[in-house]
């Protein structure tokens, strides 16, 4: 590599999981335009479009591997061992949001804007004693 060219720093492995499932996703909506599922006839099975998929994943792979030796995480150079962990499906329709959510509680979100409105008064009070404690500290 050329000691010119700066290599790419990255914060954590996970930006690096964070940046393949990105493109894992946008490949995925490609292909999603340029083959739709609704072009092939109900319940028949298309051959080419899983093959088009392999392909898809193995360039994206192969683009990542080529990638390495230009990538800094935390200042240490990328190994491969961090691509096999990032997004490590090897399918583009195994690419999932791993986010949980918990069901919608209404005792916590009253919670919550009771805590906003007791903020929101404690700004009010800051302002206000920010407006009177000077002139109440020249006269005393």
């Amino acid at each position: 590599m050329d000691p010119h060219h700066r290599k790419i720093d990255l914060q954590s492995p996970a930006d690096l999981t964070y940046l393949k499932t990105n493109i894992q996703l946008s490949a995925q909506q490609k292909l999603e335009l340029a083959i739709p599922a609704s072009a092939n006839p109900a319940g028949a099975s298309d051959a080419f479009r899983p093959q088009v998929q392999q392909l898809v994943q193995d360039y994206i792979t192969q683009t990542l591997s080529l990638a390495l030796p230009s990538l800094a995480v935390n200042g240490l150079d990328a190994d491969s061992s961090m691509l096999a962990g990032a997004g490590s499906s090897g399918d583009i329709n195994n690419v999932e949001d791993e986010s949980n959510y918990e069901p919608y509680d209404p005792r916590l979100g009253e919670k919550l804007r009771t805590l906003y409105r007791q903020l929101e008064w404690e700004h009010t009070r800051v302002a206000e004693l920010r407006r009177e404690a000077p002139g109440a500290a020249a006269r005393a």
